[in-house]
């Protein structure tokens, strides 16, 4: 049940106060659940030698501004602080990232890895299962330049997917250098250069074919314009792509690509990842690769990245750099449609009866073995204490009485020494 959107709540609503729009409150399930996913990618980053980043929720507007392109910029929340400064929420977490290495940094030793997980804030329309406020998590690696450094990213990335329990995936990946080659080749204005990316953004031919006739591009060029938005698949895309090269820089993409695939052969991940040369996202930010990650049904992506040489080196000496973010909100949704099993957030066991201090050692006692336990004040007889623990999706239920307990668990009531129903719970559920 989606309480949130409870019109009745024990019979009756209360007036309450709203939220602003665009934010929600998240607990239960919901609290439970991204709780959970980010202690396992927490734990899955650390694995793979990425030290945790903490960045300040708000900073100078004008430093979150830093690269970050105009959709981003439109989208951060500004606002003064009593000095008259424009300060601004963070709208994502590379950019805080790049300022600390670039600033703070430049004297350590490389590379430097850096993991992290929190919210971003950004002032746009809710969609697509985001709020305006949303969660993150995601790694850097600053320091390293090459197919390693972008292979061993990607390759997280999809480790990361699995340690989320999805299985049905895909990431896309692109080369900007590819494109960026092409659009050197082709000597297009500014204007025209836009016209060109929102037409493959479109994946659309007659669009493409308009500005090629318009342009009157011939040739080679006008071949490799055709065949960009088909070179995309798992199989035979490079070589297909070697026939249109134009320039040595479309050649290196193809060469950095061809030596990525190398490194997610070593670590076996290669069937997940689809190449797309004519994905151009992000045409300003990036410098090499970029990624995203799909699963059927969510339609749109919840993992992003790439490669963006550039951004480190506006706050500092520069460094080249690769990282990729999940939107965790998004994460989540595709747990629930591949039945990845839902977090238990209730208690295991609620207690009621004599607080004495055998029960309150015994209940300590299942505490100290891992065990979740809630007392129940309020109960005066064994089947409030049942009733309860129904009610809050507890498994099982105690009600202790002298030296006894009587225990609960799906209907079925047993009278056990006081002592002992925790061995009971503990054995029950390791027999489960």
């Amino acid at each position: 049940m989606d309480w949130r959107k409870s019109v009745i709540t024990n019979g009756n609503r209360p007036p309450g106060r709203p939220l602003p729009r665009g934010v929600v409150d998240r607990f239960w399930q919901e609290a439970a659940a991204l709780r959970e996913v980010q202690g396992s990618l927490r734990d899955l980053f650390r694995r793979w030698g990425y030290s945790e980043y903490i960045p300040p929720t708000f900073e100078y507007a004008e430093t979150l501004s830093t690269g970050a392109g105009a959709p981003l910029e439109e989208q951060m929340y500004r606002f003064f602080d009593r000095d008259g400064k424009m300060l601004a929420l963070r709208p994502d977490m590379t950019i805080p990232t790049a300022r600390l290495v670039g600033s703070k940094l430049f004297d350590q030793p490389f590379p430097q890895r850096f993991f992290y997980t929190g919210p971003v804030f950004r002032y746009n329309e809710p969609l697509a299962g985001l709020q305006r406020e949303f969660y993150q998590a995601g790694v850097e690696l600053i320091g390293v330049e090459g197919a390693e450094g972008d292979g061993e990213v990607l390759a997280l990335a999809v480790a990361a997917l699995r340690a989320l329990g999805l299985e049905n995936f895909r990431i896309v990946l692109g080369q900007m250098r590819f494109f960026r080659g092409l659009l050197q080749a082709l000597q297009l204005d500014r204007r025209d250069e836009e016209a060109l990316r929102l037409a493959l953004d479109r994946k659309s031919d007659p669009a493409l074919q308009a500005l090629v006739d318009a342009w009157g591009i011939s040739g080679r060029a006008r071949e490799a314009l055709m065949r960009l938005p088909r070179l995309h698949g798992a199989n035979g895309v490079l070589r297909a792509a070697e026939e249109v090269v134009l320039n040595a820089q479309m050649q290196e993409a193809l060469d950095n690509l061809r030596a990525i695939e190398r490194v997610l052969d070593a670590y076996g991940v290669t069937r997940y990842v689809t190449l797309d040369l004519a994905e151009v996202r992000g045409m300003d930010y990036y410098t090499g690769i970029t990624f995203e990650g799909f699963v059927p049904g969510l339609g749109v992506a919840l993992l992003s990245g790439g490669r963006y040489d550039d951004l480190v080196g506006k706050f500092g000496p520069a460094h080249p750099a690769v990282g990729f973010a999940i939107t965790l909100e998004r994460a989540l949704r595709a747990r629930e449609a591949q039945n990845v099993p839902a977090v238990r957030w209730a208690p295991d066991v609620i207690v009621g009866g004599c607080v004495t201090a055998a029960g309150v050692s015994a209940v300590q006692a299942a505490r100290d073995a891992g065990v979740r336990v809630a007392w129940y004040y309020r109960a005066e007889a064994q089947e409030e204490v049942w009733a309860h623990a129904t009610a809050v999706g507890a498994t099982w239920a105690v009600w202790c009485e002298g030296d006894y307990a009587w225990l609960w668990r799906e209907g079925e009531a047993q009278q056990v020494p006081l002592e002992a129903w925790v061995q009971v719970v503990l054995d029950r559920e390791a027999g489960a």
